[in-house]
């Protein structure tokens, strides 16, 4: 028997954000990054919160459990109805950390809503999180259900000044995602028809997205989301595996990692059986590329 369920609620298209109101009146932390709290984004978020807010606005890149330590304790200090993560893969991991680290049972956490600055990790709708072991240099993932977020809003206004390495690097990872979700173990017709989904629109609309078109940006967050759905449901594989191992020892940006290896994974599973090869085939053609391993 297989199962399949979606947690959070999304909100999708033009002027998402105004989802918000559902928080309106009660306490919210936010959680972001330096930069995103000075470059006016945030002020779209905090516009739309009526009751007191408090930011926490400490977020690196690869975040660590010291910054989650710092997290936790302005959580506590606060004691936020509902936790706000604004940004890419680090401040949604840093907030899914700081809430699981809390200390209080799943039931009693605050909840969790997402909004995504970077079309990439998926992390909005997902039971993972990645932290870093920085005396270690070890990336360690928690994978715990109380880790999905209670709603994700994906409004594509944000990713308008995202640079173009930044869309290239998360776009990869918005592939990788989708080609290792339908190639694995725990793969079902539902994973496999939102990763098809996925990995097909997201190879048509990263090189518009790259070259700063709004409407594919807003494609590839939807690519995104629903690449997160699929490995939630399915799993992940060696690409990502290896692209942990090593982002924790070179700090280089997980998704161009993932760009690097996934052709040498593909070619190296698809070796490894027919039906993987004729999975990666498909997949190939749902691209308009020749149906085979080798042209994916």
């Amino acid at each position: 028997m297989q199962t399949f369920s979606i947690g959070p609620r999304i909100y999708f298209g033009g002027d998402a954000l105004a989802a918000l109101e559902a928080l309106a009146g009660r306490r919210v932390l936010v959680v972001t990054d330096s930069f995103l709290a000075s470059s006016g984004l945030l002020d779209r978020v905090l516009s739309r919160l009526t009751g007191p807010v408090e930011v926490f606005s400490q977020v690196e890149p690869d975040p660590s459990l010291e910054l989650v330590a710092r997290g936790v304790a302005a959580l506590r200090a606060f004691r936020p109805d509902a936790v706000v993560a604004f940004g890419g893969g680090s401040p949604m991991d840093c907030a899914k950390g700081m809430v699981w680290a809390a200390g209080a049972a799943p039931a009693e956490r605050p909840p969790l809503w997402c909004i995504p600055t970077t079309a990439g990790t998926g992390s909005e709708v997902t039971a993972f999180a990645v932290l870093t072991d920085r005396q270690r240099g070890v990336k360690i993932p928690l994978i715990e259900e109380g880790l999905i977020p209670q709603a994700a809003i994906l409004d594509p206004g944000p990713l308008e000044g995202v640079p173009p390495r930044v869309t290239a690097d998360t776009g990869m990872d918005v592939l990788t995602h989708a080609a290792e979700a339908y190639v694995a173990r725990g793969a079902s017709p539902f994973s496999d028809a939102l990763a098809e989904k996925a990995f097909a629109l997201a190879w048509r609309s990263l090189p518009r997205a790259y070259g700063g078109d709004l409407e594919a940006k807003g494609e590839m967050l939807l690519c995104s989301c629903m690449a997160g759905m699929a490995f939630q449901a399915a799993g992940l594989g060696l690409c990502h595996a290896a692209a942990h191992a090593l982002g924790g020892r070179f700090h280089v940006p997980h998704g161009r990692l993932n760009g690097v290896l996934l052709p040498h994974v593909i070619a190296f599973n698809a070796a490894g059986g027919e039906q993987t090869a004729a999975r990666y085939g498909r997949l190939a053609r749902a691209c308009g590329l020749a149906g085979s391993p080798r042209a994916l």
